[in-house]
């Protein structure tokens, strides 16, 4: 990790760290996501299908579902 992509994530973080100690933040996160970076998701099986919804369809109820 850079400390341009520090810097990066700070600002979609929202959050502010002093200039001096980025070179610390950036060992720490390099080391944190280390395992993450090295995990083949590939390999791993899904247990159950990822939920989607249209947000279009969904605001209005459909015509003809009426419970009555």
């Amino acid at each position: 990790m850079t400390l341009d992509e520090v810097r990066a994530r700070m600002k979609a973080a929202g959050i502010e760290i002093a200039e001096n100690r980025l070179e610390m933040v950036r060992r720490l996160l390099t080391d944190a996501l280390a395992p993450v970076h090295a995990f083949d998701s590939r390999g791993a099986r899904a247990l159950e299908p990822a939920v989607t919804f249209d947000a279009i369809q969904g605001a209005e109820p459909r015509r003809g579902d009426d419970d009555e």
